[in-house]
């Protein structure tokens, strides 16, 4: 009779281990899955640009008038003078080894008319913005590396 009584005693104490890890699980599994979808947020791929121009005419037309060329190859960083997002995008930059054209907004009238057209696009004043050819890139190293790998294929 005690051999058994044993075996199922064992069992009867996994079984209620079981039981607990499985309520446990069930009962943690919303606030994992919540807080994982909260922390992949973060990382959902964002759309690394937006046109700036209405058409690729009128980006051609807006770099000559003003004594640039329209490229995709380097992007133009608007700046102003005492920005330190400013100063750390051309950091990160540096870093990675992506040249760029710097147009400060202050000093410089082309900077100027570009953060126009970066502000209408955005809605924002924001600095730093980058434009890249006829676009305007999201001023992050990584959205940048992209829209150079979108465009030069």
């Amino acid at each position: 009779m005690e051999d058994t009584e044993q075996p199922r005693q064992e069992q009867q104490g996994r079984s209620n281990w079981f039981e607990t890890l499985m309520e446990l699980t069930v009962s943690t599994a919303p606030l994992v899955l919540v807080v994982l979808g909260i922390g992949m947020m973060s990382f959902a791929p964002r759309r690394s640009s937006v046109p700036l121009f209405r058409s690729h005419t009128e980006a051609e037309q807006f770099y000559n008038q003003n004594g640039m060329t329209l490229s995709y190859n380097q992007p133009v960083i608007l700046v102003a003078s005492k920005c330190t997002k400013c100063d750390d995008l051309k950091a990160s930059l540096n870093e990675i080894g992506i040249s760029y054209v710097e147009q400060n907004i202050e000093a410089n009238q082309v900077g100027s008319a570009l953060h126009g057209f970066a502000t209408k696009v955005s809605g924002s004043e924001k600095l730093p913005q980058v434009v890249l050819g006829d676009q305007l890139v999201h001023p992050a190293p990584y959205s940048i590396r992209i829209a150079l790998r979108r465009f030069n294929k």
